[in-house]
């Protein structure tokens, strides 16, 4: 029986990397079916769409022959919720949230629609991986190495090799794919942020922040680094935000100022 993958995304359903994705997942042989937002909602993180009722659409003819397809009105996460209860009979082996229009690195995890999309299946026990491209979101690029690059991922699941319920974040350079160093298990680099650009008394708009305080040298081991350096980069996440670290330091210091 073929390996059953769900793909969505935060770009909607128009974006050209959600059809490279499903052409990768594809030509593996899978069973595929794409659950994806109606219009792009980048920078949504994981919001959920609860202020309205969730209409979801079949896409006729979609871009990729043989895949189920699927747009909703609301944000990645609830596409995914969508896929997942609405439209699937059986649970998927894999989540996939891409192809996105440009890097989820460093401190943009946070609202990266396209993580948030794959951490609901994350939170069912489902292998999931969020793909990104290095590309000015803006632009026009061959996909083919984001593809090449996700189909070598998608087939590490459905070959048994990735430990299950994994959470990945892939980020992929924007070079020919011959160019590509390798893979890289990185961190995220805790660098990033985005910022308010006045441009009124009273109105502005929230750009980037640059990636401080070198951004031409970002720490060996980084998301960002291996970007950087043209290696492909993979870092295992986790939805748990706890900071064990310090929790043993302020239970004691919390403790004290409980009985002073």
């Amino acid at each position: 029986m073929p390996r059953r993958i769900l793909i969505s995304n935060d770009d909607g359903y128009e974006s050209p990397g959600l059809w490279a994705l499903a052409r990768a997942c594809t030509s593996l042989g899978c069973e595929v079916t794409v659950v994806a937002p109606e219009k792009n909602q980048s920078a949504v993180g994981g919001s959920l769409t609860l202020r309205q009722e969730l209409n979801w659409t079949r896409i006729e003819d979609p871009p990729v022959p043989g895949v189920d397809a699927w747009y909703v009105n609301g944000s990645p996460a609830s596409a995914v919720i969508v896929g997942l209860n609405g439209v699937l009979d059986e649970e998927p082996d894999l989540l996939v949230s891409g192809i996105n229009r440009g890097a989820n690195i460093g401190n943009d995890l946070t609202a990266s629609g396209t993580v948030g999309a794959a951490l609901q299946s994350h939170y069912r026990g489902i292998t999931s991986l969020a793909i990104s491209y290095a590309m000015d979101p803006r632009a026009e690029v061959d996909w083919d190495t984001a593809e090449r690059v996700s189909a070598i991922f998608c087939r590490e699941e459905i070959e048994g090799r990735l430990p299950k319920s994994v959470f990945l974040n892939v980020n992929i350079p924007l070079v020919p794919f011959e160019e590509i160093k390798g893979i890289l298990v990185t961190r995220v680099a805790r660098r990033g942020y985005f910022h308010l650009e006045v441009q009124g008394e009273t109105k502005g708009i929230l750009t980037r922040g640059p990636f401080e305080p070198t951004p031409l040298d970002p720490p060996p081991g980084t998301d960002i680094w291996a970007i950087m350096h043209k290696y492909v980069s993979v870092s295992p996440l986790q939805a748990n935000f706890t900071d064990h670290h310090v929790i043993d330091a302020l239970g004691q210091r919390f403790n004290a100022a409980w009985s002073e």
